[in-house]
């Protein structure tokens, strides 16, 4: 559901619903454009698009906002809540890539989830991880306390349990205190095939379609990646071929913006220039092309272009 109005006010995002609110129905890019958010301008043209993600406060929670559980006619929502669960969205997708491939991730990317904990210590560095945590999380899932076992395997082991608990977290946090409605399924008449359907009911919640994505994206891991350009991980689209090992890969908003293109013709001269440079201190095409990881017949041509242009040079 995307309200009538929304806009700025200062550091809050204010929206009423109106009487006629649009619809959209979640695309699959939607995660990768959340997780991009940054500043309040990108906030609200996010929000216009696809909705809000009507944080209210926690019925005895104090100061903690939670996204909404029901459709509320008017809301203000801080800014902050924005970037809080889209850094911390990024990070899930950052440490489960690195799970994907044994490794425990960044300690930034982490440190958005919780604060870690050493089993049977509490000294001043625990403490001050403990308040740490508690001034940042206050956007209604809390943190987790992240523990050191000891192994490498058993850090693994405690870290996929802790990815596991935060996507259950994305799932149920905004469930919390709803009174009906709770299903994430519905039963949907498709006009056009004359049928039933059985669909995925996000309730016209911005947050919940989130929560599902993120927990289908990292399900399936292997599809994550992070965009050479922007630096951001994104969803690669199953039709589009996997980047090589050690090659740039871009998401669809650095591709339509030309970085991708730019890169490749910046890569692609500074590897004709290797070449030459190579061939001029006198290594040959084979081990030119072995080094730079591409076939001998682009060295030649590479080669003997740079040849001809010097001898032109030397002409005139």
């Amino acid at each position: 559901m995307v309200p009538t109005r929304i806009w700025l006010d200062g550091d809050l995002l204010r929206w009423r619903r109106g009487r006629a609110p649009r619809r959209r129905e979640a695309a699959p890019h939607l995660l990768n454009q959340f997780i991009g958010l940054t500043d309040a301008k990108s906030i609200l043209r996010f929000a216009h698009t696809w909705g809000v993600l009507a944080l209210a406060p926690v019925a005895g929670g104090g100061k903690m906002l939670r996204p909404g559980r029901e459709i509320q006619e008017e809301g203000s929502e801080p800014i902050a809540g924005w970037q809080y669960y889209a850094r911390r969205a990024a990070a899930v997708l950052n440490i489960a890539a690195a799970l994907k491939q044994n490794k425990l991730g960044d300690l930034a990317d982490w440190e958005q989830i919780g604060a870690f904990l050493r089993l049977g210590q509490w000294g001043p560095e625990q403490k001050e991880a403990f308040d740490a945590a508690l001034v940042r999380h206050t956007f209604g899932m809390g943190w987790r306390g992240i523990v050191r076992q000891g192994t490498h395997e058993e850090n693994l082991e405690n870290a996929r349990e802790v990815i596991a608990g935060e996507i259950s977290a994305w799932l149920d946090c905004w469930k919390s205190g709803r009174p009906s409605g709770i299903s994430d399924l519905a039963l949907w008449w498709n006009q056009e095939r004359g049928q039933w359907e059985l669909r995925i009911d996000f309730h016209g919640l911005l947050f919940a379609a989130l929560a599902m994505q993120l927990a289908l994206v990292v399900a399936d891991a292997d599809s994550l990646y992070s965009c050479s350009g922007c630096g951001r991980p994104y969803l690669r689209a199953r039709e589009r071929k996997r980047p090589k090992r050690g090659w740039g890969n871009y998401c669809e908003a650095c591709v339509k913006q030309g970085v991708a293109q730019r890169r490749a013709v910046s890569v692609y001269r500074g590897r004709k220039a290797a070449a030459v440079r190579m061939h001029r201190s006198g290594v040959g095409i084979a081990e030119i092309a072995e080094q730079l990881e591409t076939g001998e017949a682009h060295v030649r041509r590479w080669v003997l272009g740079a040849e001809e242009a010097n001898g032109e040079e030397t002409e005139n």
